[in-house]
């Protein structure tokens, strides 16, 4: 089988797309022996930088008329000879292209890139559900309705859970919707929490405005406990802001900025991690989220997506309630901290139910028979 993949960050980026489609295309290509070919935007920087897999990149920072067009004109030159298209970004370059080459298309559905950019850039307040159903404005409605254009032009739509399924269909999206949480590797060893009297709180993520990472630098700052780090891991739009806050804090050397990690570095701060906090005001089923819980870190999260169901009575996490304020925040770490013993046994239980409903293994199997019933039936 003959795979193009489509994907708007790839490794050294950082984020949910960027660590699920490296894995899921090396399954493809190495075990199932498919032919992947794998089209993303990068920073200049990294636009010649070695792949063990094949990937065409292309520069995000060009003028956007001639990247659309660009990145337009290449998934038709790479697609045209492939079985069918597997979307995880460029969706709406995707569906000019594909008018030209007619492929199968696979979409994977992770958010609302309309409401994260509005919200990032501060047009709205709304939350992801209420941006739906509310007038924003003519330009925010004319990118929902190319956004919903696009989406109702793929075969199948995958989701990572059952709130982003219903926005789906809310939609008015015709085909099938298939449900595949997202999976993750579960390492052989877990983390050994509160053993020091030091403890580290993790946060991996996107450093962008509606992942309310201000929001727990200041908690950690208004704690103002020595014996507690705030590990920040990633990079984005946000990274010079939050460095400001963090200068201002009572215990600044307590707060570190990890950067871009390799996926070693970032297991070894989840092995040193006490409590691993998801502050953010949507999303789907994050990466870093099952990561930690794989690791039996006590995880802290806001109940959004699919989040909200696994932590919905608390047996083997913590919920952080919405709107995020630092005080909630501050509470809940402090909560967490005075009962070390019941946190020890929910983070065990996060570890055991992740390698029970999450295990990537299972992920693979369930797109391998996607795929290729997909195609099955085409050729019937």
């Amino acid at each position: 089988m003959k795979v193009l993949v489509t994907v708007g960050i790839f490794p050294p980026d950082i984020g949910g797309p960027a660590t699920f489609v490296p894995k899921i295309a090396k399954y493809f290509q190495d075990e199932l022996k498919y032919e992947i070919e794998i089209l993303t935007l990068s920073d200049h920087i990294n636009l010649n930088i070695e792949d063990k897999l094949s990937v065409t990149r292309i520069n995000r920072n060009l003028p956007i008329i001639y990247r659309w067009i660009k990145t337009i004109f290449t998934i038709y030159k790479l697609g045209k000879n492939k079985d069918l298209i597997f979307v995880n970004g460029l969706g709406t370059e995707v569906t000019i292209a594909n008018f030209f080459i007619k492929k199968k298309v696979v979409r994977k559905i992770v958010g609302d890139p309309v409401w994260e950019r509005a919200y990032n850039k501060l047009k709205t307040s709304k939350n992801f559900d209420d941006f739906q159903e509310e007038n924003n404005g003519i330009s925010i409605a004319f990118q929902k309705k190319i956004r919903n254009f696009s989406i109702k032009n793929s075969d199948i739509i995958i989701t990572p859970s059952h709130h982003l399924k219903n926005f789906i269909l809310n939609l008015g999206f015709k085909n099938k919707i298939q449900n595949i949480s997202n999976g993750v590797n579960i390492p052989v060893e877990g983390a050994k929490i509160f053993k020091h009297d030091q403890i580290n709180i993790t946060t991996v993520s996107r450093l962008v405005t509606h992942k309310n990472i201000n929001k727990i630098i200041e908690a950690v700052s208004d704690l103002n406990n020595p014996l507690i780090n705030l590990n920040i891991v990633g990079e984005g739009p946000e990274l010079d802001k939050l460095k400001r806050i963090s200068l201002n804090s009572k215990n600044k050397n307590n707060i570190i900025f990890h950067g871009k990690l390799k996926r070693e570095d970032i297991n070894h701060v989840f092995l040193n991690s006490d409590i691993y906090i998801q502050a953010s005001n949507y999303e789907g089923l994050p990466h870093s989220f099952l990561e930690a819980m794989s690791f039996a870190i006590p995880v802290l999260s806001t109940p959004v997506g699919e989040c909200k169901e696994i932590l919905k009575n608390e047996d083997i996490g913590y919920v952080l309630d919405l709107p995020v304020t630092k005080e909630s925040i501050k509470s809940k770490i402090v909560e967490i901290i005075s009962q070390k013993d019941i946190a020890n046994i929910k983070g065990q239980k996060g570890r055991d139910f992740v390698f029970e409903k999450y295990d990537f293994t299972n992920t693979l199997k369930l797109y391998k028979n996607l795929f290729e019933k997909l195609l099955k039936d085409e050729n019937k």
